[in-house]
């Protein structure tokens, strides 16, 4: 089973995305991802693996993996 993180693009800038649920705004996609991550780091959860998702230019959302120690991909 996945949790899933998706990093969308804004009219103000980056957002991420968890269960429906929007962040604040975030002026760069890298700040964003960080602040995805530092949620996911709060939301433990072994039974759930972490996956991030980048939203590219024609919609469709890519697996990304940040350099970080949750040891997810």
């Amino acid at each position: 089973m996945e949790k899933c993180f998706d990093i969308i693009p804004h009219s103000t800038g980056w957002v991420y995305v968890r269960d429906g649920r929007v962040s604040a705004s975030y002026p760069s996609y890298a700040l964003a991802l960080k602040a995805a991550r530092l949620h996911a780091e709060q939301e433990v959860d072994t039974l759930k693996r972490i996956v991030f998702r980048r939203q590219e230019v024609n919609g469709q959302m890519t697996r990304v993996v940040p350099n970080n120690s949750l040891g997810h991909a």
